[in-house]
């Protein structure tokens, strides 16, 4: 039974014995930084505290949780946070037990010692070190050979249409896939339609949320239900012909690459419906922008038709924080980070006259999500967590 309770609660007995050894240190330096270095009382007093979060977190991440994250910097500025807000945790408690409730001050400390213990070991457990469920798998079987993803907004009267040229696609080239429709918070029939084709079409699956969240969302949903070998995410008005599956597909093999996109601006890409004269320039606009600031070697990251390995997509959408139309590039973004290689496919493309996007609102909505995500580069936060193997 001893076994089993020490066992059981390891994890928080390490964090006491590192606590333990921290706080010493913390007396220690204080000690010597007033009475040999000739500090000041507060300057030493931060020094020292700050000399033991080091230690404690150093241990903590080493040791407690054996964390494999190579991302210092983010693991120590949150360690530091819930490190201070224990410190004012700490006198908060003491105000109380002590001054409004007439506690011994020795009962009191030792009371509050125990909350802020625990709040700080729950505090980088759920927190700091927390090993992320979401990232990829390391399995080689898959269930599928494709998962394809379609999301979509208020889609009732396209999807239809959509699902049954995906379906007659995957039937007629007895292809192993699955098709995950995301209904982003649709107003519409849209998952009502979906669900009447359950028993029509093999391996469909709706997900659904009541709140319009955006497309970028809706895609890092349905990459997180995925369980194909690969992963593609296609619009929902087909307006890149599933079909264009072969074609990426090939090329990701023949060039050994991470990630094949479907392309419109490439010399062999084949507009069958082109767009208005100002979306056009509009689009391509953004896209200068976004190739002079972001990626600079791919011609049209806009284009809703990619194809991602399994592995790749799921670290990648792990990381992703754009929500919207600015995902496309933000992916890209992140796939160059963690090192991985992205092919540009030219492809088949009509434009739907039914299109949702906006290209003046949704234009300037893009740009500030390539200022984010530049600010989001500078500042590491696409870094791979390496908590998982």
């Amino acid at each position: 039974m001893i076994k089993d309770f020490v066992k059981k609660f390891k994890p928080f007995l390490k964090y006491c014995v590192v606590g333990v050894l921290g706080t010493l240190l913390d007396l220690a330096a204080l000690f010597v930084f007033v009475e040999y270095v000739g500090i000041a009382v507060i300057p030493a007093t931060t020094l020292s505290f700050l000399l033991a979060v080091t230690n404690n977190f150093i241990l903590n991440k080493t040791w407690t949780f054996k964390s494999k994250s190579k991302n210092y910097r983010k693991l120590y500025i949150k360690f530091l946070i819930i490190s201070v807000i224990g410190l004012g945790l700490t006198l908060l408690c003491m105000y109380v037990l002590v001054n409004m409730l007439g506690t011994w001050y020795m009962l009191a400390k030792a009371v509050t010692s125990l909350i802020v213990l625990t709040w700080n070991f729950l505090g980088n457990k759920l927190w700091t070190f927390k090993l992320n469920k979401n990232l990829p798998d390391t399995h080689t079987e898959y269930e599928f050979k494709f998962s394809i993803i379609i999301p979509a907004y208020n889609e009732e009267n396209r999807i239809k249409s959509t699902l049954l040229i995906v379906d007659d696609y995957l039937r007629s080239n007895n292809m192993n896939a699955e098709i995950i429709v995301v209904s982003d918070g649709s107003s519409d029939n849209t998952g009502e339609v979906v669900d009447g084709f359950k028993s029509k079409i093999e391996n469909l699956k709706l997900i659904e949320y009541t709140k319009n969240q955006g497309k970028g969302f809706a895609v890092k949903t349905g990459v997180e239900k995925s369980r194909g070998k690969y992963i593609v995410f296609a619009d929902a008005d087909n307006s890149t012909p599933i079909e264009e599956l072969d074609n990426l597909y090939q090329q990701l093999k023949e060039t050994d690459s991470d990630i094949a996109i479907g392309s419109r601006y490439l010399q062999s890409s084949n507009i069958k419906r082109k767009q208005p004269k100002y979306r056009v320039i509009l689009g391509r606009a953004g896209n200068l922008l976004i190739r002079a600031f972001l990626v600079d070697d791919i011609k049209d990251t806009q284009c809703g038709f990619k194809l991602f390995k399994h592995k790749t997509a799921k670290e990648i959408f792990n990381l992703q924080k754009v929500k919207r139309f600015g995902f496309d590039m933000e992916a890209l973004v992140i796939g160059e980070k963690l090192g991985y290689k992205i092919v540009e496919v030219p492809v088949s493309w009509f434009n739907s006259s039914e299109s949702r996007v906006r290209p003046v609102k949704d234009g300037l909505r893009t740009l500030k999500d390539l200022i984010y995500v530049k600010l989001n580069l500078w500042g590491g936060r696409y870094h791979k967590d390496d908590n998982y193997e």
